[in-house]
């Protein structure tokens, strides 16, 4: 991650050794290092956008410090808390290592100690799939110009809503959603610990042939994508008479 550290100061984060579970939330930011002493884990190499982000800001029990004239100060003061130790730094990847619980593949939800979820996200997403109500689809679809509904492929979910992928997105009132490989996400959220990804959907879906969708922020479906079909009238149509 090339960036310059805020400031041009050095950041600190200190958490006792209790709360360290929670610092699995910084592990994707692989510029950072980390060092614990007798009772406290630190962090440090912290950039601008970090120190800002919904991420650290969410970490409980934690405090920030910046380095100067090698003393530590509070982030915010003036005042030196400490002189500034001596520590052998780590990767914050390899102090972390990774642990992930194993899913129930009969049960479209996740297990309560399961622990990957979605957090709320202030990275900008473009929505490219929209869950809407089979009425409000319809009542646009029948009289769209078939260049409009070009591109587009669509599932019918609980035969009551339609999800809707490609772009641009129809002009319908509903739900928006953005793609991550094989994940599809509520628009505003994101995983909470981006490391988990890749080895939750091998574990999820080991033969590729699925969508992951999660519906909101801790439940998720499998979407064959062998049923997805292409937008049209006649296919929306089809459908719509056999419901």
């Amino acid at each position: 991650m090339a960036e310059d550290t805020a400031d041009d100061l050095i950041y600190w984060l200190k958490i006792d050794i209790e709360h360290k579970n929670y610092l699995g939330r910084l592990r994707h930011w692989d510029n950072l290092k980390m060092a614990t002493d007798a009772q406290c884990v630190w962090v440090k190499d912290f950039t601008a956008q970090q120190l800002s982000s919904a991420e650290l800001k969410s970490i409980p029990f934690a405090a920030l410090y910046y380095c100067k004239e090698d003393k530590l100060f509070p982030k915010g003061s003036l005042l030196p808390e400490r002189k500034l130790p001596v520590f052998l730094w780590t990767p914050v990847e390899r102090a972390l290592p990774v642990e992930l619980q194993g899913y129930n593949h009969n049960f479209f939800g996740i297990h309560q100690q399961q622990p990957l979820r979605l957090v709320p996200c202030e990275e900008e997403q473009k929505a490219t799939v929209l869950l809407t109500g089979i009425q409000t689809a319809h009542d646009y679809i029948v009289t769209a110009p078939s260049v409009r509904l070009k591109n587009l492929q669509w599932l019918l979910i609980n035969n009551n809503e339609a999800l809707i992928f490609g772009e641009p997105l129809l002009p319908l009132n509903g739900r928006s959603y953005w793609q991550k490989e094989r994940f599809i996400l509520p628009v505003g959220y994101n995983f909470e610990f981006a490391i988990l990804e890749k080895i939750a959907a091998q574990q999820i879906d080991e033969e590729e042939a699925h969508l992951i969708w999660w519906q909101n922020e801790n439940n998720y479906c499998l979407l064959h994508r062998a049923q997805l079909q292409p937008l049209s009238i006649a296919s929306w149509k089809q459908t719509a008479i056999n419901i």
